[in-house]
């Protein structure tokens, strides 16, 4: 039985179809059963921050496992001790929670919030609301699942979390609309990265940060996709200098290994107490011992900038495919490398994708039709102009 067969006939189905099986990565390279090359610009959806297989990232992962890979957290152990100490080192003056993945870490925001608002209102049900954005994403739990006001993704799973409304996304108008006394919180992605990679307007962020304040509200960004590094800074916020009280991270944390993280200011650092939030798995010694090695990797090889100069020269090249085939593609938008390409109605961005990987190259789609370039954050300018040759060849094929 193949691989294939396998999954048709042991795996639930909630992916769809799939027609490529990996077996192998090294860089910005994966291979497939059949021994085919890719370049992988999906980047197993902006988690590979330093490619398959990186050297530093395997030495952190076999060192660690071969001392302790988990002992709960009943205990403490040094990995997650540097870790933390890391990222507030990077971040600012507050305290770190750790969990397995970004919709555990917004799990964990949306319970702050809630926090938050009891300790306002002193008494439940009072100030509990959270605001998003249209077309955001933050996850697939029941928490998150109601903060993405998507219909495609909260279909089947009504009754949802009570207490969310939306705003337009880089319209505070919009927001201020909704706003009183009753709202503990907003969250926002700095760039949209499910919907199709839309940035935010440095006027909106801080139109935001200044109604959470008249309002004694937290402001809470969602760095999942747009963080450690891919932005061109270390957290996409700090491109816009706005900084919130509370923040998730996950994805390219651990390069390939499994860890979300939840960053909470000093104010509001010590809302939860002893038993009112907790995780078997997260903030693990193997973990954190691998997400040490990312950060290591990504400020000792100075991977922000990296991404931020690689970004450029990918956009110019999309940009000037676009301008080409403009009756087939829109437009390129994003931050460093978390780019996207729109395309024209008439061309699907999943028929796109599967034209690419025939090519041999991989690329995530997302919404608004659009396909996600999300390299590695140590990509090299041969494998950029490698990609936007392969891309241009499938655009001209479709």
């Amino acid at each position: 039985m193949t691989t294939a067969e396998k999954y048709k006939k042991y795996v639930i189905g909630n992916y769809g179809e799939r027609s490529i099986t990996l077996s192998k990565g090294k860089g910005c390279e994966a291979v497939d059963d059949k021994g085919k090359k890719y370049l992988d610009f999906g980047g197993g959806i902006a988690v590979l921050s330093l490619g398959h297989a990186n050297g530093a990232w395997l030495k952190a992962l076999e060192r660690q496992a071969a001392k302790l890979a988990h002992c709960s957290n009943l205990y403490m152990h040094s990995p997650q001790a540097d870790l933390a100490e890391e990222l507030v080192g990077i971040i600012g003056q507050g305290k770190m929670f750790f969990c397995n993945s970004g919709t555990e870490a917004n799990e964990a925001l949306i319970k702050l919030a809630r926090l938050h608002g009891l300790k306002v209102a002193g008494e439940p049900n009072k100030k509990y609301r959270i605001l998003g954005a249209k077309n955001a994403f933050h996850g697939r739990t029941l928490g998150a699942l109601a903060a993405t006001p998507q219909e495609k993704i909260q279909k089947g799973f009504s009754p949802l979390l009570e207490g969310f409304d939306f705003g337009e996304y880089n319209d505070v108008a919009s927001f201020e609309k909704l706003f009183d006394d009753s709202v503990a919180a907003v969250i926002l992605e700095p760039v949209q990265g499910e919907s199709g990679v839309t940035p935010a307007e440095a006027k909106f962020l801080k139109g935001i940060k200044a109604l959470c304040k008249k309002h004694n509200a937290l402001l809470m960004f969602d760095e999942v996709q747009c963080g450690v590094g891919r932005s061109g800074a270390f957290l996409a916020c700090q491109k816009y200098g706005v900084m919130p009280d509370a923040l998730s991270m996950a994805k390219g944390l651990g390069g390939g290994f499994p860890i979300g993280a939840m960053w909470v200011s000093k104010k509001y650092a010590d809302l939860f107490w002893p038993g009112s939030h907790g995780t078997t798995f997260g903030g693990n010694p193997l973990a954190c011992a691998v997400a040490l090695a990312v950060l290591k990797e990504i400020k000792s090889k100075n991977l922000a900038a990296n991404a931020g100069k690689m970004g450029e020269l990918l956009r110019g090249g999309l940009e000037k495919i676009v301008k080409a085939y403009p009756q087939k593609l829109k437009l390129v938008r994003g931050l460093g490398l978390m780019l996207a390409v729109l395309f024209q109605d008439a061309y699907k961005n999943t028929d796109a994708a599967k034209k690419a990987a025939e090519n041999g190259l991989l690329l995530i789609p997302a919404g608004a039709n659009a396909l996600r370039f999300l390299p590695a954050l140590n990509v090299k300018a041969d494998d950029v102009k490698r990609a936007l040759k392969l891309f241009e060849k499938t655009v001209k094929e479709l």
